[in-house]
């Protein structure tokens, strides 16, 4: 399929042989573009330009423009059949253009590899994040695929997938937390940027990451740490130590709820948190003594039966935390880190707890219906191949 004459704000792309496609991006500095299509894969040379222009637009109004006046990447990583939304061409595209954007940027040397991985990657989403709140008018970054008959018929199981979750290399951090291996660590630093960016916000963090493209020479995990903490106005010394410096495993959980009538009509609400792992977000320097905690990283939120909600923070270094309320209504959940900061949890699964019996029932009956259509699906794939 001839891409010939295709614009998209005002960068242009054509097709030029069944293997390859070619464009320009003109942004502050043009970039003639050529992408090597694999056999079986020519009807997504659209999707990989449109992916590439759309990353170096992304990439280049928040860093440096790209270093050179040339790009030229492969788009090869995918399966040859894939659901649309699952965006798997746009990912293997998109990885690669912030790959060559990175090493163009800066010298990489004195950085590990599993840390440059990890920045490719976060990149690499936030651009494809882009491409679906374009096409599918929504905030994630794909949507989950399963996939029938030895992995070889796709299916769109229309479950949107947001940064923090499943998916190649987060999978290897959830199975391997301790691993020292490029794939586990490179999920860690992915994990890390998407930590620190909601710790310090979006607009602190892209300053941050902007001034280390900017930074020159060779800069490595120091002087990245140090540039956070300068840009932030917050030492961040905890925060790299707990994360990209060490190999505690970060894990906290709602371990009981409490909530009982007293004989004057009021509720106590008692709500127990552990830290499960040895790795501490504790939200500041310094350590705990038996009058002072000294951080609040760790957020506690409790909900009543009347729409009531207290929020309390700990320090998270000690290893259980118990807080207690008093209130007209009873309590109907808890939850640690509610607005999903600490992306470096390892089991969000253990994170919230409720006494609400009907959300359970509600869940039930929402998975016992997806596998219901789940075994339809797999049935009628599997008469149509015989």
């Amino acid at each position: 399929m001839c891409l010939t004459g295709w614009l998209v704000a005002g960068v242009s792309a054509c097709g030029v042989m069944p293997s390859e496609v070619r464009g320009t991006f003109v942004g502050a500095r043009r970039v003639d573009i050529t992408i090597t299509v694999p056999p079986g894969h020519e009807d997504e040379r659209e999707r990989d330009m449109y992916a590439a222009l759309t990353t170096l637009k992304i990439l280049g109004a928040w860093l440096p423009p790209f270093a050179d006046s040339t790009l030229t990447i492969s788009a090869n990583g995918t399966r040859w059949w894939t659901a649309d939304a699952a965006m798997t061409p746009e990912y293997a595209v998109a990885r690669a253009v912030s790959r060559q954007y990175w090493e163009r940027a800066i010298d990489t040397r004195a950085l590990p590899p599993w840390f440059l991985g990890g920045l490719v990657e976060y990149c690499a989403r936030r651009a494809v994040s882009k491409i679906v709140d374009e096409r599918y008018l929504a905030v994630y970054r794909s949507r989950a695929e399963a996939r029938y008959f030895g992995g070889f018929v796709p299916r769109d199981l229309r479950i949107p997938l947001r940064v923090e979750d499943q998916g190649e290399p987060i999978d290897a951090y959830r199975a391997r937390p301790r691993g020292r291996d490029r794939d586990a660590l490179q999920a860690k630093s992915l994990l890390t940027l998407g930590t620190l960016e909601r710790w310090v916000g979006r607009p602190v963090f892209d300053e941050i990451i902007a001034a280390f493209a900017h930074e020159g020479g060779q800069p490595s995990l120091d002087s990245f740490a140090r540039l956070a903490s300068r840009i932030s106005g917050q030492d961040l010394r905890w925060f790299f130590a707990q994360t990209l410096e060490g190999d505690g495993v970060i894990d906290y959980a709602i371990s009981a709820l409490l909530s009982d009538v007293q004989p004057d009509g009021w509720y106590k609400t008692t709500v127990a948190v552990h830290r499960l792992g040895d790795g501490i977000f504790s939200g500041a320097n310094g350590g705990s003594d038996d009058l002072f905690e000294h951080g609040r990283g760790v957020v506690v939120a409790t909900t009543f039966a009347d729409g009531e909600s207290v929020r309390d923070a700990w320090d998270g270094r000690s290893s259980a935390r118990i807080f207690e309320y008093r209130s007209r209504s009873r309590a109907v959940s808890a939850e640690v880190d509610p607005d999903r900061v600490l992306l470096l949890d390892l089991n969000r699964g253990n994170n919230g707890v409720t006494l609400d019996s009907e959300p359970g029932r509600t869940a039930a009956t929402r998975w016992a219906a997806r596998w219901m259509i789940w075994l339809e699906d797999a049935l009628l794939t599997y008469v149509a191949f015989t």
